[in-house]
């Protein structure tokens, strides 16, 4: 059985690998930081047994023939999905630690680098120009990014440009993994919980017809209850660096490296997206400006491991 599983661990790829690491290390720092006993060996416990489906899932897709791998089957929707599910784990497990540590907020600092850098918050510059359809629009734009890593890897997957695929699974991955990693040396909650009343926000920033439920749909993701007196003590402490800014300016040069019409979709989605982060004040503007040494150490590494391995834009292998 352990021979078995050992030449299993051949079939893992780089993406495979990053994931390992990453649920490893959430696993590791859970284990030092969570104080409570049986909470600290479940997470160890549950990190172990994902790393060894991850294993399962990708060593049962590639051990299949060419011809199998060409069938649609849910082993092959699994091989090239179960990532979106590690993300959305390990962003709540990430949330898991931020609370158990407890660490002092970087808010303050961040304001303060940005007021040194306008003058002003630029949300609270931006409040003089609201509108309602503005508000609706960019909500929208903004509740959008949720779904374009999963859009985009749709895009290469029905395309059957498998080894994309995994490059382009790796960049995301690994742009995420970083910014959480930030997240948890410099938490932050944000200017609508800091510099504007969070209890107003549906008040000052009214929309048409779906701003606010989608608002209320992104709280509940980020673990704020409704009408609680402290919703900045549930927040989930995600500011700096910017992962929206990350991740979509991920997404638009990789739009763009393989060869995809879409990148003239995500170039100016990506211009909106980045403003509505400020204009909606999920974000301090410094957050923004620190996503971008994260998307160039991405892309230098993912360049750096997958070298001349993928030929961008050519017909697919599978």
């Amino acid at each position: 059985m352990i021979k078995s599983f050992k030449k299993n661990l051949k079939y893992l790829e780089i993406p495979d690998i990053t994931n390992q690491l990453f649920l490893l290390l959430l696993a590791l720092i859970s284990f030092i930081s969570i104080e409570n006993t049986s909470e600290k060996f479940i997470v160890l416990f549950v990190n172990l047994i994902l790393c060894i489906l991850i294993i399962y899932f990708v060593s049962h897709y590639e051990k299949k023939s060419y011809e199998e791998k060409r069938q649609r089957s849910f082993t092959r929707f699994l091989r090239y999905w179960y990532p979106v599910f590690t993300i959305i784990f390990c962003f709540k497990e990430i949330y898991l630690i931020m609370i158990n540590l407890n660490h002092g907020l970087y808010d303050n600092y961040l304001i303060k680098i940005d007021l040194w850098i306008f003058g002003q918050n630029p949300t609270a510059f931006l409040s003089s120009y609201l509108n309602p359809y503005a508000v609706e629009f960019l909500q929208i734009v903004y509740g959008l990014f949720y779904l374009m890593p999963a859009i985009y890897a749709l895009e290469l997957y029905l395309w059957h440009r498998y080894d994309e695929l995994k490059y382009a699974i790796f960049v995301v991955l690994l742009g995420f993994y970083i910014s959480f990693i930030g997240y948890v040396i410099f938490p932050a909650i944000g200017p609508r919980f800091t510099l504007h009343d969070f209890h107003l926000t549906d008040t000052e920033l009214p929309g048409i017809f779906l701003a606010e439920k989608i608002r209320s749909f992104i709280n509940f993701v980020e673990s704020i209850p409704d009408n609680v007196p402290n919703p900045q003590d549930y927040a989930q402490r995600d500011a700096f660096p910017s992962g929206h800014t990350i991740i979509i300016l991920l997404i638009t040069y990789l739009s763009r490296k393989i060869k995809s019409n879409s990148f003239y979709f995500y170039l100016p989605y990506s211009i909106l997206m980045l403003f509505s982060t400020l204009y909606l004040r999920y974000h301090y503007f410094i957050d923004l400006v620190a996503g971008i040494p994260v998307v160039l150490i991405t892309i230098f590494i993912a360049n750096k491991l997958y070298g001349d391995k993928i030929n961008f834009g050519k017909s697919p292998s599978v």
